[in-house]
C-alpha cells in the first residue's frame, strides 16, 4: 500500500520505510559550507581559492546521476564518499522502498519528510554505484552528493569602529518608519549565537541545535554572532551597536560543527524547524548553495508556509553557474561606495546586494568587530525584509519579495544582471513600497494539468505520474487521488507521484490531481482514466471517477496542528498575524479561528495540508492574557482543537 505522509522533525509518527528498514537513527554529517560565511579582507583580484583535488569517486560522477554536477564548479569539489540523499517518489510504497534500499547497498539513517528526501549511508564504498542503482529505481526522484566546503571564521580587525553601513543604507530615515515587530520572528541558521552578548540577550526566543539534537544553541565559532547581529541587534539602547531590525526577536539555529561546516541535512532540516515554530525570516550564511537541491526544496516548503529564505552568495569572487530559483533569495555583497565587493559571487542567482564590508556587529565574549562577507550582507537585507513585514503584516512572502526587488537600486548593466542581481536593498523605499501596498484577497485558484500518463492510456507496474501546477501566489501541495480516493501528496517540485499498478484490479481507474495555494483554493479536479493491466489487487475501478475504495477504512484519524505564530505566551500590542500548518491523511474540510474560545472566522479548506494565517486586531482586547485556537475539521468529521496563549500589554 502506498506511504501517503511522513512525519514531522522532533515529533510524529516514522514513515513505515523507516520502521521497516531502519533499526536505528543515528546522525550523519553531509558537509556542506561557508565560503559564504566572511573574509579577513577581500581577496586580491584574480585570486581564487583553492580546492581540495577531487577524489577518484569525483572523476567518474556524472551529471547523469548527480544533476548539481551539470554546474561545472560544483562537479570540482569534494564530497563525502559514504553519504548520499535521495528524493522519493510521492505515493511509493514502503516495500517497494525497502527493496531499493537493499538493491543499492544503502540504509536509510536521516528523514528529511517535509521535503520528501531520505538521508542513506553507503557501507563498504561503491557510492556512485550506489546512487546510479538508486536512480534507477521507479520509486526514487533524484539522488544527490553530499558536497563538503571548508569555513571561514569570522575576522577580528578592531581599527574600524563606525558602522558605516548604515548611513550606506539610510537606516535613520527608515527607522522612522518602523523600528520592527516583536512577532516577526528571525531565524539565524549559523553557528550558534552567544546568548550572553549585551546586544543580544533580550533580543533570542528559543532555537534549536540540529548538529546535536539538543537545546543548546550558543556559538561553537563567533560567526553567528555577527551574522545575528548584523540582522537584528538591540538598538536605540545606549549599549554597542544597531541592527537592522530593532525590535524582531532572533531565532539562533545551530546547524555547523565546531569548525563550523554545516550539512545540506542539517541547513534542511534548520529551515524545516524555524518554519515550524514561528519564524518568516530566515537567513542562512553559507555558500555555496545556489544549487543545492536539498536546501532549495527547504526553501521552497518555507515560502509556501509562509516564510522566506535568505542566503548569502559567496565569497569567491567567482561567476558561477548557479540558475535564478524563486524559492530563496541570494545576496551579494557591496563595498562602501556601493561597487560590487571584490569577493562576492556572481551569477543568475543573485537577486539582491547589500553592504558587506567592514560591516561592524555583535562578536563572542561580548565584544564588537568589523567583519567583510557576503554572510553579513544577507542578514542586512534579512533584517530590512522584517521591517517591511513589520510595517504591513498582511503581506505574502511574495509580496515582500516584489517589494525587495521592485524598489532595489538599479546598479551595473541596467535592469538585472548577474553582478548586482535586482540592485542594491533600498529600506526606505521597501518599507514605504509595504505601507502603500494592500494585499487583496486571492481567490485565484492554482491551475493544475496532468502531463503524464494521457487520457487512456494502458499502464501497468510502476506508473510515474507528471503533474504541472501554477499559482500566483504559491502552490502550497498537489494531491494525487486514484479511483477517488486521496494516495499521496506532493509538495515540492516538480510534482511527480508513483503508485504500483499491483494494488489496484485489472480495468479502467481514474487518476486526478488537485492543486491548493497558501491562501486555501483549490483547483477542480483534473482526471485522466487508465486502463491496468495485469493488476492484481482488490481495488476496483471506477470508471466514471468515482470509484469503489475496495479495502480502504473508515477514517478515524484527526487533523494535525502546528501554530507557526504567534509563540506561546509572547507578548502582543495591537494587531497579531496567527499562522498554522494543518494536515490531514485524507482530506481537510472546514478552519475555525477562534478568540478566548469565540469563533472569528471559518475558511473552507481542502487538499491534506495547508498553510493558512489570519490577522486578529487586538488593539481594542484587554490587557492580560488571550487565547488563540485553530479548529480544524477534516472531510470524515474527525476535529483537532489547539492554541496559544498571547499577554496583551
Amino acid at each position: 500500500m502506498p506511504v501517503h505522509g511522513f512525519f514531522n522533525i522532533h515529533g510524529g509518527k516514522a514513515p513505515r520505510v523507516a520502521r521497516s528498514v531502519a533499526t536505528a537513527w543515528i546522525a550523519i554529517h553531509f558537509w556542506i559550507v561557508v565560503p559564504g560565511c566572511g573574509t579577513v579582507s577581500p581577496p586580491p583580484d584574480g585570486e581564487t581559492e583553492a580546492v581540495d583535488a577531487p577524489d577518484p569517486v569525483a572523476d567518474v560522477a556524472g551529471a547523469d546521476v548527480f544533476v548539481e554536477d551539470a554546474d561545472p564548479e560544483v562537479a570540482r569539489l569534494p564530497f563525502a564518499q559514504n553519504e548520499l540523499l535521495a528524493r522519493v517518489f510521492p505515493g511509493s510504497a514502503a516495500d517497494d522502498l525497502a527493496a531499493a534500499y537493499q538493491d543499492a547497498g544503502v540504509t536509510p539513517v536521516a528523514d528529511l519528510s517535509p521535503i520528501q528526501m531520505v538521508a542513506v549511508t553507503v557501507e563498504g564504498g561503491g557510492l556512485l554505484e550506489a546512487a546510479a542503482t538508486l536512480a534507477a529505481s521507479p520509486v526514487i526522484e533524484s539522488v544527490h552528493k553530499s558536497y563538503q566546503y571548508d569555513a571561514q571564521r569570522t575576522p577580528d580587525d578592531p581599527e574600524f569602529s563606525a558602522q558605516d553601513h548604515l548611513s550606506q543604507l539610510g537606516m535613520v530615515d527608515a527607522w522612522s518608519l518602523t523600528t520592527g515587530d516583536s512577532s516577526r520572528v528571525i531565524a539565524i541558521l549559523d553557528t550558534g549565537v552567544e546568548p550572553s552578548h549585551p546586544d543580544l540577550i533580550d533580543k533570542l526566543v528559543p532555537g534549536w541545535n540540529m548538529y546535536d539534537d539538543d537545546n543548546d544553541t550558543g556559538d561553537v565559532l563567533g560567526h553567528g554572532t555577527g551574522v545575528a547581529g548584523s540582522a537584528a541587534a538591540a538598538s536605540d539602547n545606549g549599549v554597542g551597536i544597531a541592527g537592522i531590525a530593532w525590535d524582531n526577536p532572533i531565532m539562533p539555529i545551530r546547524i555547523s560543527s565546531s569548525e563550523g561546516r554545516a550539512s545540506s541535512r542539517h541547513i534542511a532540516q534548520g529551515v524545516i524547524w524555524a518554519v515550524n515554530h514561528g519564524a518568516r525570516i530566515i537567513n542562512v550564511s553559507f555558500a555555496p548553495l545556489g544549487s543545492d537541491a536539498t536546501v532549495l526544496a527547504a526553501a521552497q516548503f518555507a515560502r509556501n508556509s509562509g516564510a522566506l529564505v535568505f542566503i548569502s552568495a559567496g565569497n569567491s569572487g567567482k561567476l558561477l553557474q548557479a540558475v535564478d530559483n524563486d524559492n530563496a533569495v541570494f545576496v551579494g555583497a557591496l563595498d562602501e561606495q556601493d561597487a560590487l565587493a571584490a569577493f562576492s559571487d556572481t551569477g543568475a542567482f543573485v537577486d539582491l546586494t547589500a553592504p558587506g564590508t567592514r560591516i561592524r556587529t555583535t562578536a563572542t565574549d561580548g565584544a564588537y568587530r568589523p567583519v567583510n562577507g557576503t554572510s553579513f550582507a544577507s542578514p542586512i537585507v534579512a533584517g530590512v525584509a522584517a521591517l517591511v513585514w513589520s510595517a504591513n503584516s498582511s503581506l505574502r512572502p511574495t509580496t515582500v519579495y516584489d517589494i525587495l526587488i521592485d524598489t532595489a537600486v538599479d546598479l551595473g548593466d541596467r535592469g538585472r544582471d548577474v553582478r548586482f542581481g535586482h540592485g542594491a536593498v533600498d529600506p526606505v523605499a521597501a518599507i514605504e513600497a509595504a505601507q502603500a501596498t494592500t494585499e487583496t484577497a486571492d481567490t485565484r485558484a492554482p491551475t493544475v494539468t496532468i502531463i503524464q500518463p494521457r487520457d487512456n492510456d494502458a499502464v501497468r507496474g510502476q506508473v510515474r505520474v507528471e503533474i504541472g501546477a501554477h499559482d500566483v501566489v504559491g502552490v502550497a501541495d498537489v494531491v494525487l487521488l486514484v479511483d477517488g480516493v486521496p494516495f499521496a501528496t506532493d509538495t515540492t517540485s516538480p510534482y511527480t507521484f508513483s503508485f504500483a499498478t499491483d494494488d489496484y484490479s485489472t480495468g479502467v481507474h481514474t487518476v486526478s490531481v488537485v492543486a491548493a495555494d497558501g491562501s486555501g483554493n483549490a483547483s477542480p479536479p483534473q482526471s485522466v482514466r487508465v486502463r491496468i493491466n495485469g493488476g492484481s489487487g482488490s481495488t476496483t475501478g471506477g470508471g466514471g471517477g468515482t470509484g469503489d475504495p475496495g479495502t480502504a477504512q473508515a477514517d478515524s484519524i484527526a487533523p494535525t496542528i502546528i501554530i507557526n505564530a504567534p509563540v506561546d505566551n509572547s507578548i502582543v500590542r495591537t494587531s497579531v498575524a496567527v499562522q498554522a500548518t494543518i494536515t490531514d491523511n485524507a482530506g481537510l474540510r472546514r478552519l475555525e479561528w477562534l478568540v478566548d474560545d469565540v469563533r472569528t472566522r471559518v475558511d473552507t479548506v481542502s487538499g491534506t495540508r495547508q498553510v493558512r494565517s489570519f490577522v486578529w486586531d487586538a488593539s481594542a482586547a484587554p490587557a492580560g492574557p488571550h487565547r488563540i485556537g485553530v479548529r480544524v475539521e477534516d472531510s470524515s468529521r474527525n476535529v483537532t482543537i489547539a492554541s496559544v496563549t498571547v499577554n496583551k500589554e
